[in-house]
């Protein structure tokens, strides 16, 4: 089997990775933001209903899957209506932006089960409060949260794929190197 195979093999596994969505309130969201995890978090507040969330969805899945190997995970809070959930849900299935086996085990030491969101509180001032209360509130906008919670790096609107993965490798190193056992 070849590199390309194995990597075709890998990438039609990960598109077929079903997607669980469950509510989150705004404390659920700061617990989140303070991270305290060993991994950098890139959270991602989005809705159906937005067209440029909508088009940058590509590059956020390219880029989870990119630092799968890596301490790292993407986190997505949708603003969609609670009860829409499933609308949320199939979106996410087919972008493929399922949860990556990897995780899995870090998650379950959380209390999580997922990494995909939708935001339950009727205020999104709570939102913007609980996540970074710098942002403007417009979505698309994108965090990325250093293991201390600190922000690393913001952007309200459509990220820029190679910006944003630059941004990682700024901050977590160009090199991964896996830890001995």
């Amino acid at each position: 089997m070849t590199k390309k195979d194995l990597v075709e093999k890998k990438t039609e596994k990960w598109d077929k990775t079903p997607v669980s969505v469950e509510l989150i309130n705004a404390p659920g969201i700061a617990k989140l933001r303070n991270n305290g995890t060993p991994k950098v978090r890139l959270f991602k507040i989005w809705a159906t209903t937005c067209g440029p969330c909508i088009a940058e969805f590509p590059e956020l899945v390219m880029t989870a899957r990119k630092f799968g190997l890596r301490d790292f995970e993407l986190i997505t809070i949708s603003t969609d209506d609670p009860k829409d959930s499933m609308k949320v849900k199939a979106f996410l299935e087919k972008r493929g932006a399922g949860l990556l086996d990897r995780l899995k085990p870090s998650l379950k030491v959380e209390g999580r089960t997922t990494n995909s969101y939708i935001f339950s509180d009727p205020d999104t001032n709570a939102l913007v409060k609980a996540l970074d209360p710098e942002w403007p509130g417009a979505i698309p906008h994108t965090v990325l949260v250093g293991t201390d919670g600190k922000i690393i790096w913001r952007h309200t609107g459509v990220v820029n794929g190679e910006e944003l993965r630059a941004k990682i490798l700024e901050h977590m190193g160009r090199y991964y190197q896996r830890e001995k056992q």
